[in-house]
């Protein structure tokens, strides 16, 4: 499949997946009043899932079915998710900034770095 068409279905896939995951975000810190970090940390595990069966079906059509896959998937957003929690943690917590603005900021750069290791490591058929 074309790069093009894989960054459009991500593109889709990521528009649905970080909607639903900041909309939790914004309502675990703003009105559970859960400390950010620990709201992103919570938000990013409960979308995870939705997040790799739609990128594993839909953008990158991946039909294989090993365990190893499942694991390197977790353990990239898992990832992810951490150093997602340290930005908004070193920029609003320790630096004062809008926790709501550096969450957003934040998930559009790692959902860049996702793509390419999910499109030439996790999902690539050829290696």
């Amino acid at each position: 499949m074309p790069v093009i068409a894989q960054l459009l279905k991500y593109g889709s896939v990521g528009f649905i997946t970080n909607v639903f995951g900041y909309t939790l975000y914004i309502f675990i810190a703003n009105f559970l009043y859960l400390n950010p970090p620990i709201a992103a940390i919570v938000s990013g595990f409960l979308v995870t899932g939705m997040s790799y069966y739609l990128n594993k079906r839909f953008t990158f059509q991946n039909n294989e079915k090993k365990i190893n896959l499942v694991f390197h998937y977790y353990a990239l957003y898992l990832t992810a998710i951490f150093i997602h929690a340290l930005i908004i943690f070193t920029f609003s917590n320790l630096m004062g900034f809008p926790h709501e603005v550096i969450a957003g900021i934040s998930l559009i750069g790692i959902s860049c770095m996702l793509f390419i290791i999910q499109k030439f490591f996790i999902f690539n058929s050829k290696k």
